[in-house]
This record gives structure tokens, sequence and C-alpha cells, in this order.
């Protein structure tokens, strides 16, 4: 009977400590294709800031192989998702102009 007590605590103990991990995911560089000069780009996700989720408006930081960094902002034109990043590239995002554009839309609607 004390045993049962006993194990039965014990298990009450380790749901509370397992249901008070944080269940936040880590921050950490998605890779989101590769630009048209060959460099590949990666999403750094603790930079992801959305602003509004209907329609998506957000920003965010892209890193790209070399080191450098390039900001994006997101948001509706004309009932599209549309782009404009620190380079002064703009467009409707699903235009064809920019894969890497895209494929940070869909990740960030996808899991965000």
């Amino acid at each position: 009977m004390v045993r049962r007590i006993f194990l039965m605590a014990l298990l009450a103990m380790a749901l509370v400590f397992t249901g008070a991990q944080d269940n936040r995911a880590e921050a950490y560089a998605q890779y989101v294709g590769t630009y048209s000069d060959g460099t590949d780009a990666y999403l750094l996700t603790e930079s992801i800031s959305i602003r509004s989720r209907h329609p998506y408006t957000f920003d965010c930081t892209v890193q790209y192989s070399g080191g450098g960094y390039l900001y994006y902002s997101f948001y509706p034109v004309n009932g599209s998702p549309y782009y404009r990043n620190s380079e002064g590239y703009s467009a409707y995002v699903y235009g064809g102009d920019s894969p890497v554009a895209a494929s940070i839309y869909r990740f960030v609607v996808n899991n965000y």
C-alpha cells in the first residue's frame, strides 16, 4: 500500500515537471533558397516579427553565405502578399521574381 502511494506521488511529480518545461521553439537559421548569384539564404527564425496574421504582415532578417544580412518586410498589396528588402528590391511574393521571398513567406505562414 505504501509502495503504491509512493509510486503515485512519484508519477504526479514527474507529470508536473514535464508539464512545466518551456516548449518554445529554438531559434535557428532556416535555409530558404539560393539567390540568382548562387548565394545561399537563411532565415533567422528569432528575427521574425509578426505584425498581423490576417493577412500575414511581418518583418524578418535573412543571413546569406558570406556573413551579410538582408532585412525583409512582408505585407499585403491589392490583396496579395508583397515584399520589400533592405537592398531595395520589392515585388509580389508569388510573382516569380524571388523564389527566396516566396520560401520565406511560406515558411512563416506554415510555422507561425
